[in-house]
């Protein structure tokens, strides 16, 4: 409101001061009428309401009076043809008002019905993967599942290892996909407060590792520690599981026998801390699109299961939750980082 007031004025004043510049230039008495209602119809585009356009009618009529019709600085009106040139001025005010209004309402409600638009996508969007993507491993469960209960007598250990494998893998992989969804819906619907306190970034990122897929035995893991001890407040549950996504992702995108690298450094003010792997990479036409809700690079992983498309998404939003902010950028000689910042905080003396 107080805004909305601070323009009106403003625009008036500043139309006062162009019309009586006009004026001492020798232009007409139409000219700075123009001027007038330009600066209602500037009213109508910075403020938010109907009636500071109307406010801001009436001002300019009682600024036109008053500084530019003789005799001047005075509410008196001389000559027959000013009341109509008011009353002129005053009803082309409101109605251009009216009608920057009525088109200011016109783009609200399409942009509303453009986000309804775009909800009812991610809507349609979230149920094609869900139905794509859950199916499968399902189907496998059962599969499995359904040879252990028929064949169990004729199957050796190993099989049935393999088996009870693929059945706590797949299973795996759907309670990771459920907890990305829940976990981002929560935090951009702003229902989960971030429970923070200072911790070890070391400590967290050592206690993802022990928490990712257990496909990470057929590929090469590396871990970095800082060289100092880096401290940042965060979430600990949540940030756990960034690492631990970007880190299955690296698992999943990259062949059997890639490395991975997972280094904790400082950079400035922050702690950095990237997921580099020497897999295939991102394709440029990707890269701008990774981070997006259901969106999958190149449609497949390595071991040919599609992902839902919402690991990323979440560690971006927890990231920037957190005040920091993930990247992604090409590897030497191929492949991809991930990477992500912290802001660092300094031990109390206590502490």
């Amino acid at each position: 409101m107080a805004r909305d007031i601070v323009a009106t004025l403003a625009l008036q004043a500043v139309a006062v001061v162009c019309a009586m510049l006009l004026d001492a230039l020798g232009f007409s008495e139409a000219t700075m009428v123009i001027v007038f209602v330009l600066g209602v119809l500037l009213t109508a585009l910075f403020t938010t309401s109907a009636v500071y356009c109307l406010a801001a009618a009436g001002l300019s009529i009682m600024c036109f009076n008053f500084f530019l019709v003789e005799p001047r600085f005075s509410f008196r009106i001389q000559g027959a043809d000013v009341p109509g040139t008011i009353v002129v001025m005053f009803v082309v005010a409101c109605v251009a008002s009216y009608l920057v209004t009525q088109q200011r309402s016109s783009e609200r409600a399409s942009a509303e019905a453009q986000l309804l638009a775009q909800n009812e996508q991610l809507r349609a969007n979230l149920l094609r993967s869900v139905s794509h993507d859950l199916r499968t491993p399902l189907t496998a469960i059962s599969g499995n599942a359904d040879m252990l209960l028929d064949q169990s007598a004729v199957l050796d250990e190993a099989q049935r290892e393999t088996l009870l494998r693929d059945i706590r893998d797949d299973a795996m992989w759907l309670t990771g996909v459920v907890e990305n969804l829940l976990s981002i819906t929560r935090l951009e619907d702003g229902r989960v407060a971030l429970d923070s306190d200072v911790e070890l970034v070391d400590d967290v990122v050592e206690e993802a590792l022990q928490h990712v897929s257990g496909d990470v035995c057929y590929h090469q893991l590396s871990y970095m520690p800082s060289q100092e001890l880096l401290l940042a407040r965060m979430d600990t549950r949540v940030m756990v599981q960034v690492v631990v996504n970007l880190v299955n992702n690296a698992i999943q995108h990259s062949g059997r026998g890639s490395h991975i690298v997972v280094e904790v450094s400082r950079k400035g003010d922050f702690a950095l801390v990237s997921v580099a792997d020497d897999g295939p990479g991102v394709r440029d036409e990707d890269k701008a699109r990774v981070f997006e809700s259901f969106y999958t690079a190149g449609g497949t992983s390595t071991d040919g299961r599609r992902g839902i498309g919402l690991g990323l998404p979440l560690c971006r939003t927890v990231v920037e939750a957190h005040g920091g902010k993930l990247e992604l950028r090409d590897a030497v000689p191929h492949g991809a980082v991930f990477s992500f910042t912290l802001p660092l905080e300094e031990a109390a003396s206590d502490e």
